[in-house]
């Protein structure tokens, strides 16, 4: 690859800083056994793209993660890399775009399955993968989301980032310069953000469920009060004229930020009033009292009633 060492000498370089309402579907298929099986697993859907300009593309199928592809002269960088039973056919869309080249730099938003279990079949083929460095950490000691009654997953060696980025790394590739931000505990302990300042592009990863509520996950570092602030922290660096590509859900806008930072503070004081009563989980529940936002927000993945019981989570540390 032709400018490969100069691409990574130029992050090398910022690295010595860091440390080391509509149709709403569910993303979170469960993939098969392995590669062998993608045929089957992809058949019936195809990866919708979206030509941002200036080289930049949103991949999106609604099973999992949007990926983020940069591509130019200098090589292909993409942002999250989905599942084993999506990843070929994610790779083979990225090659109509970049004329048949391999990927050769990855960047993890957070620590996600839907995120990084793409991870090894792009490592395999050569590429580096980055993430801040709370994913690594996280995903080398698994832990359950008790608040979804999943088992700590099983993490392969394959899967894990080699380069640890934060806030203050920058990449340039491509003629564009993407800037690095991390946001602690807000959808996860390890969440990035990276803001291409040329093209005007944000990959907001899972900082931004657009047009539906959000999965907080607490077990693993997150916070209501984080992913506000997260999603503050963008809305910061944004204008009237940022295209974001969403973890999950349309290509967005400022709009749509504010739309859902509301949304969140609205629905958290409302749990909260119940809380401070001393009322148990269930009996909140039983009020339904976030009925009014249900037919904007609610979809497969998370209900309302599991919106309510990730406020109650925030507050009080129970599932009860």
């Amino acid at each position: 690859m032709k400018n490969h060492n100069i691409i990574l000498l130029i992050i090398a370089i910022f690295l010595s800083a860091c440390v080391t309402k509509n149709q709403k579907v569910n993303d979170n298929d469960s993939p098969p056994d392995s590669y062998r099986d993608i045929e089957t697993a992809y058949f019936g859907f195809d990866i919708k793209v979206t030509d941002l300009g200036d080289g930049l593309f949103q991949l999106r199928t609604d099973r999992s993660g949007n990926v983020g592809v940069l591509v130019g002269s200098d090589g292909v960088f993409m942002i999250d890399t989905q599942m084993e039973h999506l990843v070929k056919k994610i790779d083979s869309t990225q090659k109509e775009l970049s004329g048949h080249r391999d990927v050769e730099l990855v960047l993890n938003t957070h620590l996600h399955r839907d995120h990084v279990r793409g991870n090894a079949y792009f490592a395999d083929k050569g590429a580096q993968i980055m993430a801040h460095p709370n994913v690594r950490k996280y995903l080398e000691s698994s832990r359950a989301i008790v608040a979804l009654k999943r088992e700590a997953p099983e993490v392969k060696p394959a899967y894990l980032p080699s380069i640890g980025v934060s806030t203050g790394t920058t990449v340039s590739m491509n003629g564009q310069t993407g800037y690095i931000y991390h946001t602690p505990n807000a959808h996860t302990d390890g969440d990035i953000f990276i803001h291409f300042k040329e093209a005007n592009v944000i990959h907001a990863g899972d900082l931004l469920f657009s047009g539906r509520f959000p999965f907080i996950d607490i077990d693993n570092g997150g916070s209501v009060a984080g992913y506000i602030a997260g999603m503050e922290k963008i809305l910061e660096i944004a204008d009237q004229n940022t295209r974001i590509i969403a973890g999950h859900g349309p290509i967005s806008s400022e709009i749509h930020l504010e739309d859902n930072i509301k949304m969140l503070n609205e629905t958290h004081e409302i749990i909260k009033a119940h809380v401070d009563k001393g009322m148990s989980l269930k009996e909140i529940k039983q009020l339904n009292p976030l009925k009014d936002f249900t037919a904007t927000w609610e979809w497969a993945f998370i209900t309302t009633d599991l919106m309510v019981q990730t406020h109650y989570y925030e507050l009080t540390g129970r599932l009860e």
